[in-house]
């Protein structure tokens, strides 16, 4: 219970890791504002969940690459719950896996837009909220694809190696007025968006990668969970401005 009587924003929260993460802060005593972009019968599943387990659940529909979207969302959590105190910016799309020279324009843009112009609106409204607390902390989800720059999927790999700069400049910004940001890079894990990476790689690459990651498993939603959970209470009050793979070894 060591996030006892707080309250977390989880972006992208009804399914895979943004689930798991949700389950995870419940767990250790959040309240939990799920936002959603479609699925509302899986984010009305994970607030029946957070509230078997005693805590104060609401679920939010909205895409957060929408700036006036995002401001609506974190209004909504506010007048819910009187404060915000963990932000997740877990909303995320895959890249549909062409080089840069068969990538269209509207892909890439429609990628960036979601993973990257999302995190900048949810983080710059939400610190309106968490300034005048003097305390706050924002968690972003990155991915080991910012780091291993595999062909084929430059958008997300840039989109996501822009959130790993915006976390690293916020938590300078930010750390004077007691607001700590890092980021968690998940590697390959059980998801929606993992299956279907999963599918298109084949089993022969599966047994590849696996073959090459220390711990020899893929992830699960609950191991990035973890993770922000411990990010997000007192034991990591000196931590702010990292990037932290949880990959099984990979990086």
């Amino acid at each position: 219970m060591i996030l006892q009587g707080q309250v977390a924003v989880v972006t992208g929260g009804s399914r895979g890791i943004g689930r798991g993460i949700c389950l995870s802060l419940a767990e250790a005593g959040a309240n939990i504002v799920v936002n959603y972009r479609r699925d509302e019968k899986a984010a009305g599943e994970v607030v029946k969940k957070i509230q078997e387990m005693g805590r104060k659940a609401l679920a939010v529909m909205g895409d957060v690459s929408n700036f006036e979207v995002a401001k609506e969302l974190m209004k909504k959590a506010y007048d819910a719950f009187g404060r915000i105190d963990i932000l997740v910016n877990n909303a995320g799309i895959a890249s549909r896996g062409n080089d840069v020279f068969n990538t269209e324009v509207t892909e890439w843009n429609r990628v960036l837009r979601t993973n990257l112009d999302g995190v900048f609106n949810c983080s710059k409204i939400v610190l309106e909220y968490m300034r005048p607390q003097k305390k706050g902390n924002i968690i972003n989800i990155s991915s080991v694809g910012a780091s291993t720059y595999q062909p084929g999927h430059s958008p997300y790999a840039v989109a996501k190696s822009g959130v790993e700069v915006l976390t690293k400049i916020l938590a300078r910004e930010e750390g004077r007025n007691g607001i700590r940001v890092n980021a968690i890079a998940p590697g390959l894990t059980k998801s929606e968006m993992g299956d279907r990476l999963m599918k298109a790689m084949g089993e022969e690459k599966i047994r590849a990668t696996l073959e090459t990651t220390p711990l020899g498993r893929i992830g699960y939603p609950e191991d990035i969970g973890n993770v922000a959970v411990f990010l997000a209470s007192e034991k990591a009050s000196f931590v702010t401005g990292k990037v932290i793979p949880v990959d099984g070894g990979v990086l």
